[in-house]
């Protein structure tokens, strides 16, 4: 839409005749205006990041795949009531603007039919039966297919999110080009490092890179960096309390992992706390990892218990 605006603008600045050229200028506006709704939910791609974003557009797509079977039949159905209104208005020797039967048949399916222009019983009736199957039959059908496509992402939607990062992750690698410019530095690529590209060698275009990229970037990571580490420290107080030492309430400190109680006779627990951490899962790995190294240590006591047994039989 934006390059037909372009196209009718241009075509407007060089028309002789102003009556033609203010048409075009309003063309030209018309359909610049008509784009405004799409570029502001392009900014939807620019949050995708976040769960619950990337979640709703995947709900979205899935939605619109499976309103695929909805408008096959409404265009069959709307088809033959199309006709079937038309051809009522005709047979009376004179038919009036053919745009009126679509625009009566879109405002019933949109919930807002006009009765007054249906003329004669026949015509309310073809009327009346569109949009029954338009409201009630066809429209209910529509509700249930988004509800089992949200179902059915929402289910599982962790590993749809996944999948859907990692496809728009995958997508932006431009493979085998190392050297990625982001907008709007890929305008400065075109500019000052692809002409180059055609009659360096491939050592000589990488060095162009790395001294074109390190000019480009130096400031915007510095200022990142003195930004993380001076102004926004918030999301770097785990690394900090990771690496800081603390003297109070140390997790080695004997105290602290079997602490008394004041009362005589009475314990907080009476098996020792190392004994209790070996009863605990592994939180630093992943349950498959835990599975695998409890699969190897079992197969560890196999091979030991094996050993005895080939052991004994060789004694005997």
């Amino acid at each position: 839409m934006m390059t037909a605006a372009f196209i009718l603008r241009v075509s407007g600045l060089g028309a002789e005749d102003d009556g033609k050229a203010a048409l075009l200028k309003l063309r030209s506006f018309q359909t610049l205006s008509c784009a405004s709704p799409f570029i502001w939910l392009r900014l939807i791609t620019v949050m995708d990041g976040f769960k619950y974003i990337g979640t709703l557009q995947i709900c979205v797509g899935r939605m619109i795949k499976e309103s695929g079977i909805f408008f096959v039949l409404l265009a069959l159905i709307g088809i033959g009531f199309a006709q079937a209104m038309y051809a009522l208005d005709a047979s009376d020797g004179h038919t009036e603007n053919g745009t009126l039967v679509i625009n009566n048949m879109i405002q019933g399916l949109l919930g807002s039919p006009d009765f007054e222009n249906a003329g004669n019983a026949i015509n309310l009736t073809i009327y009346y039966l569109w949009n029954v199957f338009t409201t009630i039959l066809l429209l209910n059908v529509l509700i249930s297919l988004f509800s089992s496509a949200y179902d059915d992402v929402t289910n599982d939607a962790e590993a749809h999110f996944l999948a859907f990062f990692a496809g728009k992750t995958v997508s932006m690698i431009r493979a085998p080009d190392s050297f990625v410019y982001p907008a709007p530095f890929n305008l400065i690529e075109i500019v000052l490092v692809a002409p180059f590209e055609p009659f360096v060698s491939k050592a000589t275009f990488a060095k162009i890179n790395r001294v074109v990229m390190s000019c480009v970037f130096f400031v915007p990571l510095t200022l990142i960096a003195l930004f993380e580490a001076f102004v926004d420290t918030s999301k770097g107080w785990y690394m900090r309390n990771m690496y800081d030492h603390v003297e109070d309430g140390e997790e080695d400190d004997p105290s602290v992992q079997n602490p008394k109680v004041d009362d005589e006779g009475l314990e907080i627990c009476r098996v020792s706390f190392d004994e209790l951490r070996q009863s605990f899962p592994n939180t630093r790995q992943s349950p498959e990892a835990t599975i695998l190294s409890e699969i190897q240590s079992l197969s560890e006591k196999l091979q030991t218990l094996t050993t005895m047994l080939e052991e004994l039989k060789a004694s005997k």
